[in-house]
């Protein structure tokens, strides 16, 4: 549909007219001139030499001595005019010349007044930074397996500033930059100066935009050829086919993307989606209007689905296409375009697939147009980087904090787990499940155990046997998931333990176990003692630089300076960061051979009758129904479930069931086999000296039969008790929310139809790469659905209408905190009456069910602190320990009491953790009690 806002002429009109409107386009030729004056805005002084150009363009120009200047040609109608000088902000207008041939445009430009100096810039290039450069590159740039990746880089980096955190409840990472970035493209042949306006990047994809001035790169060879393939096939050249009313036409098919129901999945055929999930469009379906100001507007109401059938690619999303596909959606249901098919507005189209690709890389200045006829496209990625780039994207590594340096047999090694991501929007869909071991020098397995893990963080006690042989001792802790790329997400500590009257002594060496220098630890200590113990209280203070309170998170180790060495020989949180900076890979196998465990994980085979289906649905029951699933077999019968929940072990009872709810078949769980231990001992070098006092207490028994209080955590109530409604029934905070205001404006629509319109794509979202998910989990007023054969979850959704309903909660990627039920996701409703019938507590008939004791998690029991107590407390190797302290960064300071053997003349405190912006904070301090007292 073309809409034309101009004047409508009369078949009479005047034939001298008819002439003058046949000049126009040579009127249109001649060269436009824009001209002016770039001044100090606090001075008034002219700025010689100062840049001045079009955005986006190759026009541009800089000033004379006295701050003139001209850019004349054949500029675009509507443009964006730039000025910048070295240590003044950049200033932008938007011009429109309206059939001006020449128009004046003044700029003053103010000066920076918070340069940072050479040492400052020094400062922020460390690991982190490092770090933080290589993932802005990957999004800014270009992505991994584009072979302009290589070609193009950014030669002044140090000028760019990163920012993470959580906003809404979702974490992003943001960039800013203080100059231009300054880009060589030796691909294309272009230099850029990019002006940095916004880069933020969060789970749902990433956002930037900024101003760009193009000037050629000279000695670059077949760059035209590349640029024309560039064009080709891209977000303008498809726009601009639009705009030209060529694009049904050429090589583009349009489709229009239906959303979900829930009620049918999708498939990856494109022949049984074709009038399902989409449909064909042509171009008249779309409305597109000449604005009077030369811009073109498309409404664009609906996700489209853009299909490039000249340009190959690989057939990642549709089985049985080969060719390249895009999505295009307008936020605000249009989108404005100029006479190059260039948005004025980017934020007005959001794009993913082949489209979603461009990236600095492949820009090109809106100026530029294709010479001759489009030839063949070049290729635009590497395959083996595509493949890498994908798995790379979902590699973890666990860095173990532990409470001290050494230990005796019968003691217990208490340590803190920091997950590293090396995508850490990714962190949400991967493992919670981490796997701990002790081997011998003989690579036999001494100890194996597992623990949860929970936002990225885990913690646990290994307790040695009271027989162990003294000896050099390894720990190594790897996820389920990193399997997959062989050794490199495995993490291993050296252990030394000793006899019971040996200490471990070594060299004190500063800079290995250092925190960055723009952190400063400060801990405030008094001491009070008795004749029976003495009362500790620290006050811990982790400041930057400029004196702002860092929050994050951190373990605490306090220990016997004369019973442990002053150094921590296992390496600090900071070397484990470089694992961040190492090389991209990909997984060992064709597709993942260890899946990922998202909690305690069955596998076995489903066995039946000859020439009966071994594929088939499986009840999984933990106890007395604290958690359930359905899962199913495969053709060979074999089956993998994850996500159940609970400590030391459980009965889990499962059984094959008909429509008469009687069990058939047969279950065999498969037991789980940790991976060998490769010929890999890491150890350090030490000496021993006799411990004076023989009566120190080590043993993990002795420490545990005390009389100790436990570690409490302090709520402040500053308001009214919520509701167990209002506290989501305990369950957390979800990742979505449709409360009352949305659905009161549709009280008509069905809640199955509602939850599609929140979610992108219409789908819960919840990634378990490639597992069968199954059904979402379903409360209605804290009452649990089950669903059947007769009536699926959104089956059962759709019988409510919005106008009976308070909110719906959703849960996709936190869903972890509701177990095996909630692998798929889960949904809480809040209707504004009763439960509909649904019963809160169902009886759990076993009788058809096969029962199975199976392991779960370690139980993690608090470290055995000691407050108030009455009686001498005995000599301590390890005074206190806490694997997760959270310190938010409206905390003054941290504070810590305990008590401890009055025999204690100096203690070590280790600080070691991640601040909010991810800064390593590694510290050992020294404080002496005789000269507190």
């Amino acid at each position: 549909m073309e809409c034309i806002l101009c004047g409508v002429f009369k078949k009479n009109v005047n034939p001298i007219l008819w002439m003058l409107l046949f000049l126009i386009p040579i009127w249109e030729l001649e060269a436009q001139v824009v001209k002016g004056k770039i001044t100090d805005e606090q001075t008034g002084e002219p700025l010689p030499f100062a840049n001045v150009f079009i955005s986006n363009t190759t026009f541009g120009s800089t000033t004379d001595i006295d701050g003139n200047f001209e850019i004349s040609g054949q500029l675009p109608q509507n443009f964006e005019l730039a000025a910048s000088f070295i240590g003044y902000y950049t200033k932008f207008r938007n011009i429109a010349l309206s059939g001006r041939n020449s128009v004046t445009v003044n700029f003053d430009l103010t000066p920076k007044v918070d340069q940072l100096d050479e040492i400052q810039l020094k400062s922020r290039r460390d690991k982190k930074w490092e770090r933080n450069l290589k993932r802005f590159e990957r999004v800014f740039l270009a992505v991994l397996d584009d072979p302009f990746l290589k070609q193009s880089k950014i030669t002044n980096p140090w000028i760019l500033d990163f920012q993470q955190g959580r906003e809404g409840g979702m974490r992003y990472f943001a960039a800013t930059a203080q100059d231009p970035i300054l880009i060589e493209n030796e691909a294309l042949g272009y230099h850029i100066e990019y002006h940095l306006q916004r880069f933020v990047e969060t789970r749902r994809g990433f956002q930037y935009y900024g101003l760009v001035n193009f000037s050629e790169l000279e000695g670059v060879d077949g760059k035209e050829d590349l640029r024309n393939t560039t064009y080709q096939g891209s977000l303008r050249h498809f726009v601009k086919s639009l705009v030209d009313r060529t694009v049904d036409t050429l090589e583009y098919e349009i489709y229009q993307v239906i959303p979900d129901n829930f009620l049918t999945k999708r498939t990856n055929d494109f022949t049984q989606e074709l009038g399902e999930s989409i449909v064909k469009i042509h171009r008249d379906s779309l409305y597109i209007c000449d604005l009077p100001n030369g811009l073109t507007l498309i409404e664009l109401p609906y996700k489209i689905e853009v299909h490039n059938r000249k340009k190959p690619w690989p057939n990642n999303y549709y089985e049985n296409i080969y060719h390249s596909i895009s999505w295009l959606e307008a936020p605000e249901g249009y989108f404005v375009v100029d006479d190059y098919g260039v948005l004025p507005d980017p934020t007005q189209l959001e794009r993913a697939g082949n489209m979603g690709r461009e990236r600095v890389a492949r820009f090109l200045p809106h100026d530029f147009e294709p010479t001759g006829e489009l030839g063949e496209f070049v290729a635009e990625f590497d395959s083996t980087l595509l493949r890498k780039s994908k798995w790379n994207n979902l590699r973890e590594k666990p860095h173990l904090s532990l409470n001290k340096t050494y230990y005796h047999p019968g003691e217990a090694i208490w340590f803190a787990a920091d997950m590293l991501y090396q995508n850490n929007f990714y962190m949400d869909s991967l493992s919670r499940v981490l796997h701990v071991e002790v081997y011998d020098n003989d690579f036999q397995t001494i100890l194996s155990e597992k623990f949860q893990i929970k936002e990225g963080k885990s913690s646990g006690v290994l307790v040695l046997p009271d027989g162990l042989q003294p000896d050099n001792y390894v720990i190594r802790a790897y996820t389920n998931w990193m399997r997959n790329y062989q050794e490199d997400g495995f993490s291993y500590v050296p252990i030394p333990v000793l006899g019971s009257n040996e200490k471990l002594v070594a060299e004190l060496v500063e800079e290995e176990f250092e925190t960055d220098e723009d952190l400063e630890v400060i801990i405030k200590s008094q001491f009070e003692k008795s004749i029976w113990n003495t009362k500790v209280k620290l006050e811990i203070d982790i400041i930057e630089a400029d004196d702002e309170i860092v929050g994050g998170q951190f373990s605490i180790s306090v220990l016997d300076a004369d019973l442990n060495p002053e150094i921590f020989l296992q390496s600090p949180i900071r070397n484990s960061l470089n694992w961040l900076l190492s090389d991209e890979k990909s997984i060992f196998y064709e597709e993942p051979k260890y899946p990922i465990e998202f909690g305690i994980s069955l596998q076995g085979y489903f066995s039946d009758r000859p020439r009966r289906p071994l594929n088939v649905p499986l009840t999984i029951v933990q106890g007395e129904l604290e958690d359930y699933g359905i899962i199913q077999t495969d053709s060979s019968g074999y089956f993998w479930a994850t996500g159940l929940v609970f400590q030391d072990s459980a009965e889990i009872s499962i059984a094959a069931l008909n429509k008469r709810r009687n069990s058939f078949g047969e279950v065999r769980l498969a037991p789980s086999q940790s991976p060998n231990v490769q010929p890999f001992y890491p150890r350090f070098s030490y000496g021993k000296e006799t411990i004076e006092n023989p009566d120190v207490e080590f043993s993990f028994e002795d420490l545990m039969a005390g009389n100790y209080m436990e570690l409490e955590e302090i709520t402040v109530q500053t308001s009214a008790l919520e509701s167990t409604a209002e506290r989501n029934y305990g369950y957390g905070t979800p990742d979505r929310e449709i409360d009352s205001q949305f659905l009161e404006s549709r009280p008509d629509l069905t809640l199955d139809r509602v939850i599609s319109m929140n979610m992108a794509g219409g789908r819960m979202g919840n990634y378990n790469w490639g597992l069968d998910a199954g059904e979402p989990l379903l409360m209605v007023d804290g009452a649990r659905f089950f669903p059947s054969e007769d009536e699926s979850v959104f089956a059962y959704l759709s019988t409510f209408v919005a106008a009976e309903v308070e909110s719906i909660k959703i849960y996709t990627f936190s869903a972890g905190t509701f177990g095996l039920q909630g692998f798929a996701g889960a949904i809480l409703v809040e209707t504004k009456r009763a439960k509909r019938g649904l019963q809160e507590d169902q009886v759990f008939d076993a009788s058809q069910f096969q029962k199975f004791k199976v392991s779960g998690f370690t139980a993690v029991p608090q470290f055995p602190v000691f407050n108030n107590h009455e009686g001498i407390i005995k000599q301590r190797s390890a005074i206190y320990w806490n694997p997760r302290l959270e310190w938010d960064q409206d905390q003054t300071s941290i504070p810590i009491t305990f008590e401890m053997s009055n025999q204690t003349q100096r203690i070590l405190v280790k600080i070691e953790g991640l601040s909010k912006d991810k800064d390593p904070i590694s510290k050992i301090i020294e404080i002496r009690v005789e000269d507190l007292l």
